[in-house]
């Protein structure tokens, strides 16, 4: 679709660009070195192999950073992934995919891209030893990284950057120094360590009266192998008109659930007679996630029963951790909290300039619009 005049902007809600951050590894082959004695920290990744290690090293790297969902993302939104590594000497410190476009003389970096709905957040992923090294080592690193992703993002010089970390990492002072305005952010999250009988009786009393309702009708959960109903709930979810966020294509879900069959899962929730009353999707790495789902069928509220029982699935896989995202919405808040959940922040970094600050009134008054987007943004297929 050909855009014309400022409505290029939306084209800052897809740019694709990897700065990649990491500790405890040697420079291993797959880096290209620079040379000499004055070499910045940072340097371009090429291996996948060595990416995808660091990530399933480090207590903070999630499946929204491993090398085939990047990669996914880069070939589905056509930008470009320029990956890179940010180094202590040898040792590999951190990582931390971005994405970049210039589109119209602007140059955008954003990590995660405008994918909320899917990705809610990105950044910087520090080493596994990170969490427990000593306060001076930890603030060493972080020094360094922070300088590498200053001399790297100088060179995309942008007009306008974002930020979303992942949720625990908090010490962003190198970068409130650096001049970036800082946002608050939540997810939901349920520690599983308690038994399951303490996890039902801290549900809200009238969800428990719900869900034995639901179970005495017979409705049941099974793993679905079709994406089809899936991504059928998902179209009318995003064609609802208070929704403000870009659109995602069927082969996106496709290619992640191809790439990762092990981590990724759709439920299918049905009642008695086998018509489908729910379904939603799992990423199942090191935390389980609910991650997208659907919205009422039938105008039910069987996505309760849904729920509880993900998230008693999610117990009996052993995963210490259960997440639901979704609490910066205030619509869903009051659904989400009959669960009890336990509110988990996440922080967004960002940096724009006078050109930038334009961009982003004109996208959030203009095009942001529904009914404008759904006009220029072609995601949905």
């Amino acid at each position: 679709m050909r855009r014309q005049g400022l409505f290029h902007i939306p084209e800052l809600m897809a740019t694709a660009i990897f700065i990649w951050v990491t500790a405890g590894n040697r420079r291993p082959p797959g880096i290209s070195g620079r040379g000499g004695e004055n070499d910045l920290p940072v340097e371009a990744i090429t291996d996948r192999e060595t990416w995808d290690t660091f990530i399933d090293a480090s207590p903070s790297g999630l499946l929204f950073h491993k090398w085939d969902s990047l990669k996914i993302t880069e070939q589905l939104t056509g930008y470009t992934a320029l990956p890179y590594g940010i180094y202590m000497g040898d040792e590999l410190a951190a990582v931390c995919p971005f994405f970049h476009k210039r589109s119209c003389g602007l140059s955008i970096v954003l990590s995660p891209p405008p994918l909320q709905a899917v990705v809610p957040y990105l950044g910087i992923v520090m080493g596994r030893d990170y969490t427990t090294a000593k306060q001076s080592k930890k603030e060493s690193t972080l020094q360094v990284v922070a300088e590498g992703l200053r001399e790297e993002l100088g060179n995309l010089a942008p007009d306008y950057l974002s930020m979303k970390l992942v949720p625990g990492f908090r010490d962003i002072r190198q970068f409130i120094r650096d001049g970036y305005r800082i946002r608050i952010n939540y997810s939901y999250t349920i520690n599983l360590a308690p038994p399951l009988e303490t996890l039902w009786e801290n549900l809200n009393g009238k969800l428990r009266t719900n869900l034995r309702k639901f179970e005495r009708d017979g409705y049941y959960m099974e793993e679905g192998a079709d994406l089809g109903p899936f991504y059928e709930a998902v179209v009318r979810r995003f064609s609802q008109p208070e929704m403000n966020i870009p659109m995602v294509t069927r082969q996106y879900f496709e290619e992640i659930f191809r790439a990762y069959p092990d981590h990724v899962h759709v439920y299918h929730l049905y009642d008695r007679n086998g018509d489908l009353k729910g379904v939603g999707t799992t990423q199942e790495y090191k935390r389980y996630i609910l991650w997208v789902g659907g919205p009422k069928i039938d105008g039910t509220s069987a996505n309760e029963y849904l729920q509880w029982l993900l998230l008693r699935d999610a117990k009996e896989k052993g995963f210490l951790e259960f997440e639901n995202t979704g609490a910066n919405n205030p619509n869903l808040n009051m659904h989400k909290a009959k669960y009890n959940p336990a509110l988990s922040i996440y922080l967004e970094m960002s940096k724009k300039n006078g050109v930038g600050k334009m961009a982003e009134w004109v996208y959030s008054n203009i095009v942001n619009r529904p009914r404008i987007k759904r006009r220029l943004v072609s995601y949905i297929e």
